[in-house]
C-alpha cells in the first residue's frame, strides 16, 4: 500500500492522499473510502437519525398529525395518546411544534456550516502557502478573533444588526471562517514542502494551479471533517442564539425558542415543553457528530 504524509500530521494515510498515484488509483481510494465509511455503524445511525430530521423539516405541516399553531387544547396537558408529547402554555400540540421546528435549524445551520468552511478554507490556505508576514498577521488575527467568547460575538452581532436569517446566517458562518482556517492552514504547512509541490514550482505553474489543483485535492480530507463537524456546532449556536431570544420571532416552533418559552415552567414540574424541543436539538448534534467521526476515522486509518 502506498504511504503518504497525513495533512497537518506525521500520520500515515491510505493511497487517496498520494499526490503522486494516478488519477484513476485516487478515484478507487475514494470509493473504497467511501465503502468504509458507510459501513461504519456509527454513520449508518447518524443518517438515519438526520434524514429523519430533514423529512420533518421539508414535509412538517404535513406530516404533523396536528396543527403547531392553533390552540387545541387545555394549557400544560402532559404527555397522553391525545397529544404525545403534551400540550404547551398555549394549548398548542408539543409533538407538532417539534417536527415543524426542525425547518429553521436545518435551513440556517448548514448553509451557514457550509460559508464558514468555504471562508476558512480559502483563508487557511492563503497563510498556509505564502507564509512569512502573510501567515504571522492573519494568523494573530485568528488567534485574536478566537480569544473571545463564541456565543457572545454571535450575540451582540444579531441584536444589533437584527435577527433576520440572512443576518443569523452570516453571524455563524463568520465565526466558523478562523476555525476552520486554522485546520487547513495546518494541513496546507504539511504539504508545500513536498515533492509534487515543489515540481509545480519548477514547471512554471501559478500560484492559483499549485493551490488549486495540486493542494486542495489533498487536504480535502480534513475540509470534510470540518464540514460535517461545524453543522453540528452550527445546530447548537442557532439554537442557542434562539434560545437567548436572538432567533425567530415568538411563537415561532423555533426548537431553541420553545425552550426559551418554556424553561419558566419546569419550576412547576411542567417538564414536556422543555424537554422534547432540547432532546429533538442534541439528537440532531449527535447524529451529525456521528457521521463526522465515522468519516474522520476512516480518513485518519
Amino acid at each position: 500500500m502506498t504511504e503518504a504524509i497525513i495533512p497537518g500530521a506525521a500520520a500515515v494515510l491510505p493511497p487517496a492522499a498520494d499526490p503522486t498515484a494516478p488519477l484513476s488509483e485516487r478515484k478507487q481510494a475514494r470509493r473504497e473510502n467511501w465503502r468504509l465509511i458507510r459501513r461504519r455503524p456509527g454513520f449508518i445511525v447518524g443518517l438515519i437519525i438526520s434524514l429523519f430530521w430533514v423529512l420533518c423539516a421539508i414535509l412538517g405541516t404535513h406530516i404533523a398529525p396536528k396543527s403547531p399553531t392553533k390552540f387545541l387544547a387545555k394549557p400544560n396537558i402532559s404527555p397522553n395518546g391525545a397529544f404525545w408529547f403534551g400540550t404547551d402554555k398555549l394549548g398548542r400540540d408539543i409533538f407538532a411544534r417539534v417536527l415543524v421546528g426542525a425547518r429553521e435549524v436545518l435551513v440556517v445551520a448548514p448553509v451557514a456550516a457550509l460559508l464558514g468552511v468555504i471562508g476558512g478554507t480559502l483563508l487557511g490556505l492563503l497563510m498556509g502557502y505564502k507564509g512569512g508576514l502573510v501567515d504571522s498577521v492573519l494568523s494573530r488575527l485568528v488567534e485574536a478573533v478566537l480569544a473571545m467568547p463564541t456565543i457572545l460575538i454571535a450575540l451582540l452581532a444579531v441584536t444589533t444588526l437584527g435577527k433576520s436569517r440572512f443576518v443569523v446566517i452570516c453571524t455563524v458562518a463568520a465565526l466558523f471562517v478562523p476555525i476552520v482556517s486554522r485546520t487547513v492552514r495546518a494541513a496546507v504547512l504539511a504539504e508545500r514542502n513536498l515533492d509534487y509541490v515543489t515540481s509545480a514550482k519548477l514547471r512554471g505553474e501559478s500560484t492559483m494551479f499549485i493551490v488549486g489543483r495540486e493542494i486542495l485535492p489533498n487536504v480535502l480530507g480534513p475540509i470534510i471533517v470540518e464540514t460535517t463537524v461545524r453543522i453540528g456546532y452550527a445546530i447548537f449556536t442557532v439554537a442557542g442564539l434562539a434560545f437567548l431570544g436572538a432567533g425567530p420571532e415568538q411563537g415561532s416552533p423555533d426548537w431553541g425558542a420553545q425552550v426559551n418559552e418554556a424553561r419558566q415552567s419546569l419550576n412547576g414540574g411542567i417538564w414536556w415543553p422543555t424537554v422534547f424541543p432540547a432532546l429533538a436539538i442534541a439528537s440532531l448534534v449527535i447524529a451529525v457528530n456521528l457521521i463526522a467521526d465515522s468519516i474522520q476515522s476512516v480518513l485518519e486509518a
